[in-house]
């Protein structure tokens, strides 16, 4: 299995729970460079089973006392996801003609994991299959997104909610993957199954440490090629610098997004203290 697929397992999970150090947290106080009230950096999960979430009173409190809440992308635009899946149509070719004489192997193999027929994703890029195969990687029975939870408790204290990318920049960074590279690991990822179920175990127990130096670590020993890492990573980061330090200029804000951007020399943390910021880990 290539990077692009486990960089995607890895930016869909992170657990929340066990034992914490005051230097291992994937929640953040933001402060320092004049700013009057601090901010918060909390590197969540796409997915997560429910039994391994705990939206602690923390958490709860640390929204409740900002202005704003910024996720990757605002989850609560209407008709998100239908905007997703146009912009992931296939243009000029389908599914089954890019998998060739693969395709009714694979999609045996699909419809037994998720229980659907790739026939019914034949107009879309491989994302799709990519999206419906991950969350088979998760062990439970009840899966719940974070960002949703987040969204309700800033809602219930009347705080908006922004992204700090669109849709469409992040549909950008999924395809900057070559078409048939992605029909490749689509491949392998189908095929091998099992394999890629014993990698999400594995980074389980990466994120149950809650230490997002340790995940950039993990991160780094998938061996990601540098314009990948540039791509899915470093370049969003970057760009999101600007948001980030308009937005806790003017207010106090919270911000959720994946574990994955949080650690490293051009992670977001370190990207705000290159800025001036104080970056402190906080138990939650």
């Amino acid at each position: 299995m290539r990077n692009w697929v486990l960089l995607f397992l890895a930016s869909l999970l992170s657990i929340s729970g066990g034992a914490q150090k005051t230097t291992q947290s994937l929640l953040w106080e933001i402060s320092g460079n004049g700013l009057k009230s601090p901010s918060y950096l909390f590197g969540t999960s796409h997915i997560i089973c429910a039994s391994d979430f705990n939206f602690t009173p923390v958490l709860a409190e640390k929204i409740k006392s900002s202005k704003k809440l910024f996720l990757e992308i605002d989850l609560s635009k209407p008709n998100m996801q239908q905007e997703m899946l146009q912009m992931m149509q296939l243009e000029g070719t389908t599914l089954d003609k890019l998998l060739g004489s693969d395709f009714e192997t694979i999609n045996t193999h699909f419809q037994k994991i998720t229980g659907a027929s790739l026939k019914l994703f034949n107009q879309f890029k491989p994302f799709i299959g990519v999206s419906m195969l991950t969350l088979k990687t998760v062990a439970c029975n009840t899966l719940i997104q974070p960002e949703t939870v987040f969204m309700k408790s800033a809602e219930e204290a009347g705080i908006a909610v922004g992204g700090l990318e669109t849709v469409s920049d992040q549909v950008a960074a999924i395809n900057s993957q070559p078409l048939s590279d992605q029909i490749t690991e689509f491949k392998k990822m189908v095929t091998n199954f099992d394999s890629v179920k014993l990698q999400m175990n594995e980074l389980i127990k990466v994120y149950k440490l809650n230490d997002v130096e340790r995940i950039c670590q993990f991160m780094q020993d998938q061996r990601m090629t540098e314009a990948f890492e540039q791509t899915m990573l470093i370049k969003r980061n970057k760009n999101w610098i600007p948001s980030i330090i308009n937005s806790i200029q003017i207010q106090p804000t919270f911000f959720a997004v994946g574990a994955a951007h949080l650690g490293g020399k051009e992670g977001v943390i370190d990207l705000l203290k290159e800025k001036g910021y104080q970056l402190t880990p906080v138990k939650y």
